[in-house]
């Protein structure tokens, strides 16, 4: 009885320290990718401002790609 309880109590600190030290790795990232995203949608404006809309989709398509393989896959 006591060997069962003592590793299910062990199981159950690795598993939370485990996740532990995941989970600020992965908070990192999305906020990087949070604010890479902010800056992808600040350039489209500024680009759809001095060359119109159909030069920032085109650059939109690129940057796009590049944010989506970093952050989303």
């Amino acid at each position: 009885m006591f060997r069962t309880r003592n590793r299910l109590t062990l199981a159950a600190i690795l598993a939370v320290t485990a996740f532990g030290s995941v989970s600020p790795a992965y908070a990192g990232k999305a906020e990087r990718c949070e604010a890479r995203l902010e800056r992808i949608e600040s350039r489209f404006r500024e680009i759809e401002a001095r060359r119109g809309y159909e030069a920032a989709t085109k650059w939109w398509e690129k940057a796009w790609r590049s944010y989506h393989d970093r952050c989303v896959v």
